[in-house]
């Protein structure tokens, strides 16, 4: 009875055991599963130009070798019936555009690959099945096999590709035709060209096809095996089924036919492209969702356009780039001794690289423009922003054009060091699963007027804006608006007793900020925009924004609210600032994370560590990661971004209850993850980014946004920190304030704040001011920024008020004396009079400002007096010229 009971005892234990363990995996799969992140997919748009019909020329002779595919009043779109090129003839002015230089085939600088990619529409790169990385253009891949067609739609054209049948040698035929079929399709065209006195396919097919002896394949012709043994045969052969039309599809067809199973190696690509006219516009569409492969192959990224409107060495003509503010290379400056300029459009990618630098500012508009021989046009991205990189080159590298164009990164990649691996070293390229799947669509301005520059590319775009309702006037004249940003609690490391800890440091408080305010104000300053940072949740780098616990040392709700009231009633307010994207990595430990799951809300990298960001500080950057805790920020996953503001929104509104808030990522940065079940890539989170904005504005309608992403245009009371320089790239020649032309008039704005500089120059800032029109911006803090010493925030360090009250007063004043009367205005062109360029140190440049309603602003930022349209300008000043003022 003993030992029975034992037993049971055993397998009772047992069997709790394995009990224990199922509930245990249920339990986390039930867990893992519970996990869903917001469907994006209504947001993901697709152009529908209308039905498809065969393609019907139209009557018209401007364009020498190629037919008329559509027009309107403005614009006439060309197209070679052989190869494709497009052109565009505009009406107003005479200029032809195209696609691809007339001059590529006598290039004396490029090769014969350059000469394929120069009369391509597309470029593209693909991993194979073994992570090797190809490249396929469409004049060498498809063109010149004529695997294409030409369909009409309204307005335009469509083009269908197929590309890539080149690559798979001898595969490419089938080894067995149908004998009938074979005198039809191959024998036949060979015969009647040996009729016309060529007898060399004839000769050829007779000598390498001869009638199957095998049963299984009676009534069959079949290749000879000198066609596979010999490099000769091959290539003759495959160029002769081309010369007659053959495709992979045919083959396919025929080895189906034949009961013949032949696994072919290649990457067949099927590809559609449309052109259509819109008004002075041209509309180039790429539906990625249509474009496939049979193959493993994985879509890498994308070229497009790349030599529409390009200029030769004998014309005259510039690229605009929107290198921060905007810059200018000149057509032929001799840049191709130095890197193309090349910046993808809402900066860096932080989930493929922790490297962040420090002179390049994001790229916030997703344009480019092109000034060709007294013509412009002005390129921008509509669909697939997120995903677009601007390229700019000039003659001289490698082939004689100057030439810009937008490529698109589709699918990411990242090399993981394998090191310590016994017996084995090396990298490992893991590649995202899932690429974008919506449309590429890039949107040409053909401009109008005589010899059109910088000032009629900014407002092409700036109408499209409006058009779109992104961009609404503001108001007649009125004082400009001085923007503050306060910082109220940083983190910091103390001591006690010789131990560390991690504590709080209060910079100011908001009887501080109002102690700010009762100065400016009795300065004559009243219309403040106040940013107050680190007013919740530890600080300036705080936690996660569901939920909101203000800190007290800094003020309460009340004074809040007081504080807003107090600025808002003289033509301001007050904004606290929220990081959305971002959060303090100590909030996810075992202690402090109350409102994070990080297995989860976190965004991953292809690896599947956390993506994370530092502040990037040099002086940081000195001192170990773990004493700088309060710098290293964790990403939140796109894709549940939405449920935080789900519980962010009902929060504000009851912990803090005023209508202002400050954006300091939404409108900055763009982030994707590639968490396994549920990745997002950039453009996705784009398009789930500009919608939560959208949300947060409908209940909090006086947002304050910095950065100032094109996409948040539409929600911003206010942009702040947005580009009023351009950056140093060797191969640009002058910058222009391309970025504040665009939104002069229609929205206030800011660069960085001027005290926060690496190099401070109170006439250098004023300057820049009255050049761009962007408000004065200072930081203030209460105590002595000695306090930020030994920080993560030491870039704090030159923000106390004491300093820098009186000299952002003076630069108000002047300021706000001319552009008063300039709120309302648009910036409508824009003159270099004389100067150094960039690339050959700073900006020393003579300018004039030109508004809407006359008014001539000149600024000279040189150190000699200089005389224009009988103004002097004295040196490192400016002069003010006509205007209603």
């Amino acid at each position: 009875m003993k030992i029975k009971s034992q037993t049971k005892r055993k397998w009772r234990n047992r069997f709790i055991f394995v009990a224990v363990v199922a509930v245990g995996i249920a339990a986390w799969f039930i867990y893992i599963n519970s996990f869903t992140i917001y469907d994006h997919s209504h947001l993901t748009h697709r152009n529908d130009f209308g039905p498809v019909r065969p393609f019907e020329p139209m009557a018209g002779t401007e364009v020498p070798g190629m037919v008329r595919a559509a027009e309107n009043a403005y614009l006439a779109l060309y197209i070679d019936e052989y190869t494709t090129n497009i052109a565009i003839f505009d009406k107003r002015n005479g200029h032809t555009w195209d696609s691809s230089p007339r001059g590529a085939d006598s290039d004396p600088i490029a090769n014969p690959f350059e000469r394929n990619t120069m009369r391509s529409h597309v470029g593209f790169r693909f991993f194979d099945e073994g992570r090797r990385v190809l490249t396929r253009w469409l004049y060498q891949d498809s063109i010149v096999h004529e695997q294409f067609e030409i369909f009409s739609i309204p307005n335009g054209v469509r083009l269908q590709y197929s590309i890539g049948n080149m690559d798979i040698g001898i595969d490419a035929l089938p080894f067995f035709l149908e004998y009938e079929y074979f005198q039809y399709r191959i024998m036949g065209p060979a015969m009647e060209r040996a009729a016309d006195g060529d007898t060399s396919d004839r000769d050829l097919l007779r000598r390498l096809w001869h009638q199957s002896r095998l049963e299984t394949h009676e009534g069959f012709m079949q290749m000879t095996d000198a066609i596979r043994d010999s490099r000769i045969n091959t290539n003759s052969m495959l160029d002769l089924f081309y010369r007659y039309g053959w495709t992979i599809y045919d083959t396919i067809a025929a080895n189906e036919a034949a009961d013949v199973y032949v696994e072919l190696e290649f990457d067949v690509f099927s590809l559609s492209l449309e052109f259509v006219l819109d008004g002075d516009r041209l509309i180039v569409n790429l539906p990625i969702s249509e474009f496939t492969t049979e193959s493993p192959a994985q879509l890498f990224d994308i070229q497009l356009m790349q030599f529409f409107g390009a200029g030769g060495t004998d014309a005259d003509g510039f690229i605009l780039v929107p290198s921060g503010s905007g810059g200018i290379i000149n057509f032929n400056n001799g840049g191709h001794r130095e890197d193309p300029f090349r910046s993808a459009v809402y900066g860096m990618d932080f989930m493929t690289t922790s490297i962040r630098p420090q002179v390049t500012q994001p790229v916030r508009l997703p344009v480019f423009g092109i000034q060709n021989d007294g013509a412009a046009i002005l390129a921008h991205v509509y669909n697939g922003r997120a995903l677009a990189t601007v390229n700019a080159d000039v003659s001289g590298r490698t082939n004689s054009y100057n030439y810009a164009w937008f490529s698109f990164m589709l699918r990411t990649s990242q090399s993981l060091n394998m090191d310590g691996i016994p017996g084995a070293s090396g990298d490992l390229t893991v590649v995202q699963e899932e690429s974008y799947m919506g449309d590429i669509t890039v949107i040409y301005h053909f401009l109008a007027g005589d010899n059109p520059g910088v000032g009629e590319m900014a407002q092409a775009y700036q109408q499209f804006l409006v058009e779109q309702g992104a961009l609404t006037p503001l108001d007649g004249p009125g004082d400009r608006t001085f923007y503050l940003d306060v910082v109220g609690g940083i983190g910091a490391r103390d001591h006690f007793v010789g131990v560390p800890f991690n504590t709080i440091e209060t910079l100011t408080t908001l009887n501080d900020a109002n102690r700010f305010v009762d100065i400016l104000n009795a300065q004559g300053i009243d219309a403040i925009q106040m940013q107050l940072h680190g007013w919740f949740n530890r600080g300036t780098n705080h936690d996660v924004a569901k939920n909101i616990r203000m800190m007290g040392d800094i003020g309460n709700q009340r004074q809040i609210q007081e504080l807003d009231r107090r600025l808002r009633a003289a033509g301001g307010g007050l904004n606290p600032v929220v990081n959305f994207q971002t959060f303090l990595w100590i909030s996810t430990t075992r202690w402090t994370g109350r409102n994070i799951n990080a297995s989860f809300e976190v965004a991953r990298d292809l690896s599947g560590t956390h993506g994370f960001r530092h502040g990037g500080n040099r002086e940081a950057l000195a001192y170990r990661m773990m004493g700088m805790w309060h710098d290293w920020r964790f990403i939140v996953h796109p894709g549940v971004l939405p449920f935080h503001i789900d519980d962010f929104l009902p929060a504000y509104e009851r912990r803090v209850g005023i209508d202002n808030l400050a954006l300091s990522d939404l409108g900055d940065t763009i982030y994707e993850s590639f968490h396994r079940r549920c990745a997002v890539n950039r453009e996705s989170s784009r398009h789930i980014v500009e919608e939560q904005i959208g949300r947060l504005y409908n209940q909090i309608p006086n947002l304050v946004v910095f950065g100032g992403n094109d996409y948040s245009f539409a929600y911003a009371s206010h942009l702040v920190g947005v580009p009023i320089e351009a950056d140093m790239f060797y191969i640009i020649d002058y910058e222009v304030p391309f970025f504040p032309m665009v939104v002069h008039g229609f929205i206030e704005f800011a660069g960085n704040t001027a005290n926060q500089r690496e190099h401070y120059d109170h006439l250098s800032v004023l300057l820049s001011s009255m050049t761009t029109g962007a408000s004065p911006r200072y930081t203030f803090t209460a105590q002595p920024t000695r306090n930020a010493q030994f920080t993560p925030h030491m870039r704090l360090y030159s923000t106390h008020y004491v300093n820098w009250m009186a000299p952002a007063i003076e630069h108000y004043r002047v300021f706000n004396d001319v552009y008063r009367y300039l709120r309302g205005e648009r910036i409508v062109d824009f003159e270099i009079l004389a100067g150094s360029q960039l690339n050959i140190g700073a900006t020393s440049q003579v300018t004039v400002t030109v508004f809407s309603d006359g008014t001539r602003i000149y600024v000279n930022n040189t150190y000699e007096p200089f005389e224009a349209d009988g103004v002097i300008i004295p040196a490192r000043w400016f002069e003010v010229r006509g205007g209603a003022r």
